[in-house]
């Protein structure tokens, strides 16, 4: 099962590059990343938009600025590369022990 959720991050963060890659080509700009907060804007708005009065109401404003925010700053496909390498790793450590 852990091998199969890195497989499935490895392909997700190859069709983001993919997608990267394909749009600047077409806007004739330099490569770059789009970051996560975009790719879940456009995969699902609305709840973006309810994610930040959640976290605020319910754990505290410090989550959202400190943690929540920079991370939907960050480039979406080296999340799912770093998130595919974490999960292959767990599943060789599991396949490791007795």
């Amino acid at each position: 099962m852990l091998k199969l959720l890195a497989f499935l991050f490895f392909i997700g963060g190859a069709v983001r590059v993919c997608f990267d890659w394909r749009n600047t080509i077409s806007q004739a700009d330099p490569f770059r990343f789009t970051d996560t907060g975009t790719v879940w804007a456009q995969v699902h708005f609305d709840s973006l938009q309810v994610l930040q009065p959640a976290i605020e109401r319910h754990i505290g404003p410090w989550m959202w600025e400190r943690v929540i925010f920079p991370v939907l700053l960050t480039p979406f496909a080296p999340i799912m590369f770093g998130l595919a390498l974490v999960f292959w790793l767990l599943a060789k450590w599991k396949a490791r022990r007795p």
